[in-house]
């Protein structure tokens, strides 16, 4: 080969790879632009510039700052969650649990202002072979707490209970959607006729770039295949009209595969599932995205259950009775059993079986997919004498999505082995669960035994026992409302429960224990926790946690006994309410509200608490840093202890009706009292001094 062949050979095959190059570059153009590669313009809904998801009203609402509402109808509505549907059911425990403490259906947490906040457990369900209605005592309550409250996507369900179980009400109207239809089309319009024009052009210049960059690598290619790599010189190679025409004809038919090519690939690159499947950040990624940008009353229904797609080995889509003695599936991102598109399945007596890890644990911890047992919006399942045993990360054992979702299960035992939300219970976006006689084992980091996530949900669990032995793994933990009545619970590797956000939990006629041990080392340890993360998972707003008739206990074998305080708050405002509950911990610190590193804006996180406490002993020191305030209310209680000690609180009120006595174990700050005993002889001074607005008290 001459050293002229070489150097003409070096410098084509040198330009087909420039021009391979330069068709990579344009691929990833059209990949990462807006609209991709002939898509349609993004849309918006008359109200700003078109966005990366689909301009839902939710999300507007969500990116200006404004609560996302989801414009429920029903005066039972309790944090965007509507009254849960009927379920079929054929053996009704009756612990619908109304609870006397101002909430409507389901039962939460009190508002602090009822002596009743605690809980009798009102049978209102009947033992019908069919249906199960849930309690729906003190709807008018629950409307008065509703206000300014972002909700999750629920109406309530307005419809009748029969024989073969119930469905979901979808007539409500949104009367704002309405009123602003004829703008929001007008808008629409123009935005999508200006974003068409747009993608022509766009498109245009990308198919003459793929066309130009084909035809240049197939005239290379052919030529050198036909002149046997520079063997023969151009003139020789094409010789004659006959080889000239070959040469155009297959330098042609080459440059529309390679473009065909290109194009085609482009187009399947570009779908929202390869972006998912590749970690892509999705909508609900792009919720919690703008949660960390600080919008008030964040989440939550912009991302419904319904925007992922789920799978299961065995799906139902209507009323079905699953007779099989086992289901099981070992599938990543598969559920073992699904109910889905207005299903209503019932099992008895079934193993369920889930192995196979989550490819998303997003998409599991918010939307359930790779749960043991999956049902979503408007489809429900009843499940009875169940072994449910999942061994995957993100695998959660028994999941309640979307509205109208709802769940109920007895007699039944659960263990999950999975790290990464393998959770017991676990209900998003509205999704509703009732448990009555359940066993739960968690034994995975971050693997609460009742949970719910994004969106908000609800669950509620009676005379059940509750265990979990992960890192960051409390017995409940809610951006929701969560609720137990008769049940045991141990946390070995965390605290009770942790409330994130403007969500409750509450604990009635339960005996719950805990080491105390924090997620963040020494940080957050406590019997019970309050905060705000910020991570887009739980609305802005007050997070309530309610205690009746129970035990509270921080486990003396823990490494934490000495050190955490029973309630820890911070980065929130917090509503403690304690009716007759015994409280133990040997930290000697009853309350501990401050800001710290991990969670909000340094000067502007501690926590603002309001403790009430009714028929109740309190024991232990309060302390309170320079940006949190407390308010305390004692209604024929008694309290022993510090409160504010180091006089750093930015505001303290304390309130004693004539039934409650305070006993002082060193002085304390408080910059208001007001005590029902004018004489302050419900105050046992014990040698030391108690200020207000510094000024001693006698």
């Amino acid at each position: 080969m001459t050293h002229k062949r070489i150097v003409k050979n070096t410098v084509m095959i040198a330009l087909v790879v420039l021009l391979a190059c330069s068709s990579f570059l344009t691929f990833n153009f059209i990949g990462n632009s807006p609209n991709g590669f002939g898509a349609p313009p993004m849309m918006t809904d008359g109200n700003g510039p078109p966005g990366m998801n689909g301009g839902s009203d939710n999300s507007d609402n969500q990116q200006n700052g404004q609560p996302p509402q989801m414009n429920g109808n029903s005066d039972n509505q309790q944090n965007g969650q509507g009254t849960p549907p009927d379920m079929p059911n054929n053996n009704d425990s009756g612990n619908s649990n109304s609870q006397n403490n101002g909430q409507g259906n389901p039962p939460e947490m009190p508002d602090g202002n009822s002596n009743d906040s605690g809980q009798q457990n009102s049978d209102n369900s009947d033992n019908t072979n069919k249906g199960w209605v849930p309690d729906d005592s003190n709807s008018d309550n629950s409307k008065s707490q509703q206000s300014n409250t972002p909700q999750t996507n629920n109406k309530s369900d307005k419809s009748d209970s029969t024989q073969k179980g119930w469905k979901p009400d979808n007539d409500s109207t949104d009367t704002n959607q309405s009123g602003n239809t004829s703008q929001q089309d007008n808008n629409t319009a123009k935005t999508s006729k200006q974003g068409n024009i747009r993608v022509c052009a766009d498109n245009t210049l990308k198919y003459s770039l793929f066309v130009i960059q084909s035809l240049l690598i197939s005239m290379i290619v052919v030529y050198l295949v036909m002149s046997g790599f520079n063997k023969k010189s151009f003139r020789e190679t094409l010789r004659g009209m006959n080889v000239l025409i070959v040469y155009i004809i297959i330098t042609l038919i080459l440059a529309t595969a390679l473009t065909t090519c290109e194009i085609a690939a482009t187009n399947i690159f570009n779908q929202p599932q390869f972006s998912q499947s590749q970690g892509f950040p999705d909508n609900a990624q792009n919720n919690q995205q703008n949660g960390q940008n600080g919008q008030d009353n964040m989440p939550q229904a912009n991302n419904q259950s319904s925007d992922v797609e789920a799978s299961g080995a065995t799906t139902v889509e209507s009323e079905k009775t699953l007779s099989e003695s086992s289901y099981s599936s070992s599938k990543s991102d598969e559920s073992a059993i699904l109910v889905q598109n207005g299903g209503n399945a019932t099992v008895d007596g079934a193993t369920i079986e889930k192995s196979g890890d989550s490819t998303n644990t997003e998409n599991s911890e918010f939307n359930g997919i790779n749960a043991g047992i999956l049902v979503k919006e408007d489809s429900s399942a009843t499940i009875k004498d169940a072994t449910i045993n999942t061994s995957a990360k993100g695998a959660n054992a028994v999941f309640s999505t979307g509205e109208n979702s709802k769940i109920k299960i007895s007699d039944s035992t659960i263990t999950t082995t999975g790290e990464s939300s393998a959770r017991g219970l676990d209900a998003t976006y509205g999704g509703y669960i009732e448990a009555e006689n359940v066993k739960i084992t968690t034994k995975g980091g971050s693997c609460a035994a009742l949970a719910t996530d994004r969106g908000e949900g609800t669950v509620k669990a009676s005379n059940s026992k509750l265990t979990t032995n992960g890192a960051g793994s409390p017995v409940i933990y809610s951006t929701g409302d969560i609720s137990t009545t008769n049940c045991t619970g141990t946390a070995n590797g965390a605290q009770i429960a942790v409330v994130e956000g403007k969500n409750k939990a509450t604990i009635t006629s339960s005996k719950m224990t805990c080491s105390a041990t924090g997620n963040r080392g020494d940080v957050d340890q406590a019997g019970v926790m309050i905060y705000q993360s910020m991570s887009g998972d739980a609305g802005e707003g007050k997070g309530t946690f309610n205690a009746t008739d129970s035990t509270l206990t921080i486990d003396k074998k823990s490494d934490n006994y000495k050190t955490a305080p029973m309630f820890f708050v911070t980065n929130t405002t917090a509503e403690i309410n304690l009716k007759n509950t015994k409280l133990n911990f040997g930290s000697g610190t009853l309350l501990d509200a401050e800001g710290t590193s991990e969670w909000g804006n340094s000067g502007s996180n501690g926590g603002n608490v309001t403790l009430n406490a009714t028929n109740q002993t309190l024991e232990g020191d309060v302390k309170i840093d320079k940006i949190s305030t407390l308010e305390v209310n004692l209604k024929n209680s008694t309290y022993k202890g510090t409160i504010n000690g180091d006089n750093t609180a930015e505001n303290i009120k304390l309130t004693l009706d004539k039934n409650s006595k305070i006993t002082l174990t060193g002085d304390c700050y408080v910059t208001e009292l007001d005590n029902a005993d004018s004489s302050n002889s419900n105050i046992d001074f014990n040698g030391h001094k108690l200020y207000v607005n510094g000024k001693a008290v006698n």
